[in-house]
């Protein structure tokens, strides 16, 4: 906390008014890479592609913060602190758009969609692949529509 405090250019004691431990000023640090709109149960299939698009779109505009989070612990913990959220706002969208499996096919459905707009996604595809991040994105809105569709069509995604 005290370093945070110095690179903030603030007090250590104005640091724990806004943030009393550690672990708040994760949580917050983690929800400042939230993608505007992306609120739990905002987000429904249909606005999948425009959903992506906005979010690769900010991981390129601040491309090394996302890269750090890949490689740094502190990243990775803001990552973590992330999946709890995007596995709630995963789930919701699917049963809202009808897709009703038994519990087991619904949490790998949901593992896999979240692992689809991930920013680990959009760097294998932009940063490793080559693919302009426009491209990449629709890639991937593409692949979340075609499995939840399977899943839908044949009840399960086994």
């Amino acid at each position: 906390m005290p370093q945070v405090a110095a690179r903030a250019g603030t007090s250590l004691r104005t640091l724990y008014r806004y943030f009393p431990t550690k672990e708040a000023l994760v949580d917050a640090a983690s929800e400042s890479f939230q993608v505007p709109g992306a609120a739990e149960g905002t987000v429904g299939l249909r606005d999948v592609p425009d959903y992506i698009r906005r979010s690769w779109r900010g991981f390129t505009e601040s491309f090394a913060a996302v890269r750090a989070q890949h490689v740094t612990p502190a990243g990775r913990a803001l990552r973590d602190r992330r999946v709890p959220r995007s596995r709630r706002a995963v789930r919701t969208a699917l049963e809202a758009a009808g897709v009703d499996l038994p519990p087991e096919d619904r949490d790998r459905l949901v593992d896999l969609v979240v692992a689809l707009i991930s920013s680990s996604m959009y760097l294998e595809l932009v940063d490793r692949l080559g693919r302009d991040d426009e491209d990449a994105a629709d890639l991937a809105a593409w692949t979340v529509l075609a499995v939840v569709d399977r899943a839908k069509r044949r009840g399960g995604i086994r």
